[in-house]
C-alpha cells in the first residue's frame, strides 16, 4: 500500500512540474513575452529634461554610488527615493522623450532602473548589486543625454 501512495505522489509531482513548465513557457518564460519596459514609463513628476537636468541627475547618482560603496543602504534609498527624489523621477520622466529618439536605449534604461528598484526592495539588498545597477543607470542616462542632443554629463 505504501508503494501505491508513493507512486501516486510521484505521479502528481511529475504532472505538477509539467503544468508549471508549460505555464512558464506559454505566458512568461521562453519567447515573445512582453516586458514591462515595452511600454513607456509613466512620468513621476516634472523633471527638467535639459543639459542642466542631466548634469544634476549625474551628480545625484554619484550620491547613490558613494552610499553603495560605503554600504549605507539608508543613504542609497534617501538619495534615490526620499522626498520625491528627482533622480528616481527623472529616470521615468525622460522615458517618453527618449523613446521618440532611441527606443532601444529607452528600453535599456527602463530595464536598468527597474533592476535597481527591485534590488532596493528585496529584504537583504546587496550594495554590490546596487553599485553595479547605479553605474549602469548612470551610463545609460549619459547616453540618453547625447541621444537627445545634449552634452554627455561628466563627473
Amino acid at each position: 500500500m505504501r508503494r501505491d501512495i508513493l507512486l501516486f505522489f510521484g505521479l502528481v509531482t511529475v504532472i505538477g512540474v509539467g503544468v508549471i513548465a508549460a505555464v512558464i513557457l506559454l505566458w512568461g518564460g521562453g519567447g515573445g513575452g512582453s516586458s514591462f519596459c515595452d511600454q513607456p514609463l509613466l512620468p513621476q513628476g516634472e523633471s527638467e529634461i535639459s543639459q542642466t537636468g542631466f548634469q544634476t541627475e549625474d551628480a545625484g547618482l554619484t550620491g547613490v554610488i558613494d552610499a553603495a560603496r560605503t554600504g549605507n543602504l539608508q543613504a542609497v534609498n534617501d538619495a534615490f527615493y526620499a522626498n520625491n527624489s528627482e533622480i528616481h523621477n527623472f529616470t521615468y520622466d525622460v522615458d517618453q522623450r527618449l523613446r521618440e529618439e532611441n527606443e532601444k536605449l529607452a528600453k535599456e534604461l527602463c530595464e536598468a532602473v527597474i533592476e535597481l528598484e527591485e534590488e532596493l526592495l528585496v529584504a537583504q539588498p546587496s550594495t554590490d548589486v546596487i553599485l553595479v545597477d547605479a553605474w549602469r543607470v548612470r551610463f545609460l542616462l549619459r547616453d540618453a543625454a547625447e541621444a537627445l542632443g545634449y552634452e554627455r554629463p561628466v563627473e
